[in-house]
């Protein structure tokens, strides 16, 4: 029962039993006003409260429905009406090609001091999706006004084409140069006839190459190349050389290349009525790349035969390269232990000195061995550094002297081992077309020689400068400075040696675009006017210059 409820009784059954004492007194009252009575209160009462229940809840989770929902929606549709219709869809036409018209053909002509002619031409087939070609021709030459017969001149002619097919590119040229000198070397107070001192060399050059066109990633790559060269002189020397390379390249993982090159170089040299001279070298190189980000090893072995007069060897040479970036692009470590053989053929030997006098009977290719390590990268977006500490051994190389019987000839002699510190560096600076420059220098410390006294003709220092700036898109500019330290050479007469003074020689260059199609160009070299030896017995020109008309079209 609601203890509210309780006490309302009670108090209604005290308030009802009050009342009716106080109207029963008022009535006696009125009967007998006079009469006085006293009331005597016994006790006072005291209203009590029963005791409340107490109740205890626990509390209780519901019971978790586990059962999917079955939920169903019903969009009404409703439809618009836009005002806006929309223009119908119409191809529009495609713009015409933005790029400008190539400049495929060039003309250069100039005259200079030295009764220099110079003569340039270039002509290009244009863009062609499956095919294109082009034509070089370059002529000059030079009489010296110091030293009597001081005379040269050069030509040379290049065709060369590319066709394109579904799967394959072929490649061809066709080239012919010649070089023509005198072996002005000699005691210019005994005159000579121009005809015995003439020298004319001829080459023609014919290279078929191709190479597959691969559609993905993991395809197989291979580029043929054969190629045929004639060399003779005026002298009845003739050689003819063969050559092959067949570079094979196939991906396997993600990041692992395996790779193989078979090389073929066969050659015969002949003088006069002697006996021919065959010079073989044939190589596989088989080699594993890996490449991943920061990373690359290349790690091969290159079997290697090589046939000369009496002496044939087989060497298993060593062609392993390894980059790793310590600093992303930055700073990379480049080491390398790699070892090739350098043909020694009349052609490559004239390459190297011009006023050779041509004897093979006993000569023997050289084998070249380097150990070396060194830093590359890139500073900023604009410099770029590459150095190179490095071993290097040569094997048999041909070191070249004045002749005893004739002076203004060279023969070799063999030097059986030559070991050597090198050390390069480069630095290069870049800003887009505008301004480039570039200077590099190799310096060798010939520490040992096996066979030979000195290393003959063999300079220990060269450097050079390169720059070049384009002003306002017509004027360009460039420069270039060498330097080259002097070589040992041992007298005709062998009974001691010298050694040749260093050079300084700078050429500038300049062109001037006048139109689209027109301009100027000259060339000034060896603006120092040094007459250095890099043979001895034969100064260089001094000051001389070039210039000329440009035609484009």
């Amino acid at each position: 029962m609601n203890i509210h409820h309780i006490y309302g009784k009670r108090f209604f059954f005290i308030a009802a039993f009050g009342l009716t004492g106080l109207m029963h007194q008022q009535a006696f009252a009125q009967k007998d006003s006079l009469k006085q009575e006293t009331i005597d209160i016994i006790s006072t009462y005291q209203p009590r409260l029963r005791d409340a229940a107490k109740l205890n809840l626990t509390a209780s989770l519901p019971g978790v429905d586990t059962a999917r929902p079955s939920l169903k929606y019903e969009v009404p549709s409703l439809n618009l009406n836009f005002m806006y219709q929309a223009a119908p869809l119409k191809p529009l036409a495609l713009g015409k090609d933005s790029l400008d018209l190539l400049q495929n053909n060039f003309v250069k002509l100039g005259y200079g001091n030295l009764s220099t002619p110079y003569v340039q031409a270039g002509f290009g087939s244009g863009r062609h999706e499956q095919y294109n070609y082009g034509l070089f021709v370059n002529y000059t030459g030079s009489k010296g006004k110091d030293i009597e017969n001081q005379d040269y001149s050069t030509l040379n002619t290049l065709a060369a084409g590319t066709y394109l097919m579904d799967k394959f590119q072929l490649n061809g040229s066709l080239a012919y140069d010649r070089n023509s000198l005198h072996y002005y070397g000699y005691d210019h107070t005994t005159p000579v006839e121009k005809s015995d001192i003439a020298q004319v060399f001829n080459q023609i050059t014919a290279t078929v190459s191709g190479s597959n066109l691969p559609n993905n990633d993991w395809a197989f790559s291979i580029k043929p190349k054969v190629k045929f060269i004639y060399f003779n002189d005026n002298y009845k020397r003739n050689e003819g050389a063969f050559m092959v390379n067949l570079p094979v390249r196939k991906q396997i993982f993600e990041n692992i290349f395996l790779q193989a090159e078979g090389v073929l170089d066969l050659s015969n040299y002949k003088q006069g009525d002697n006996k021919t001279i065959n010079n073989n070298v044939v190589a596989i190189h088989p080699a594993v790349d890996i490449i991943y980000p920061g990373f690359v090893l290349h790690a091969g072995v290159n079997p290697t035969w090589s046939n000369t007069p009496g002496v044939s060897k087989f060497y298993l040479l060593p062609d392993i390269v390894n980059e790793t970036h310590l600093i992303r692009k930055k700073l990379i470590l480049s080491s390398g232990w790699i070892s090739y053989i350098e043909k020694n053929s009349y052609r490559n030997l004239t390459g190297r000195n011009p006023y050779f006098l041509g004897s093979l009977s006993d000569m023997q290719n050289t084998r070249i061995e380097e150990k070396y390590t060194g830093i590359k990268g890139t500073l900023g977006s604009h410099f770029n550094y590459n150095t190179k500490f490095a071993s290097v051994t040569w094997y048999n190389l041909p070191l070249f002297i004045n002749d005893t019987l004739d002076s203004k000839r060279f023969i070799t002699l063999n030097e059986a081992e030559m070991r050597a510190f090198q050390l390069h560096a480069e630095v290069g600076y870049i800003q887009e077309e505008k301004f480039q420059a570039r200077v590099s220098f190799d310096w060798f410390n010939y520490n040992k020689q096996e066979t030979q006294q000195k290393p003959w003709a063999l300079p220990a220092f060269q450097g050079n400068l390169n720059v070049t700036y384009l002003l306002g898109k017509k004027l360009h500019l460039n420069a270039d400075l060498f330097s080259m330290s002097g070589a040992y050479y041992l007298f005709p007469d062998k009974t001691d040696f010298g050694k040749t003074d260093g050079a300084w020689d700078m050429n500038l260059g300049a062109s001037y675009d006048i139109t689209k199609n027109f301009g100027l160009w000259v060339n000034a070299n060896n603006i120092f006017n040094s007459h250095y030896q890099r043979y001895y017995l034969y100064p260089s020109y001094g000051f001389n210059i070039v210039g000329g008309l440009l035609f484009k079209f």
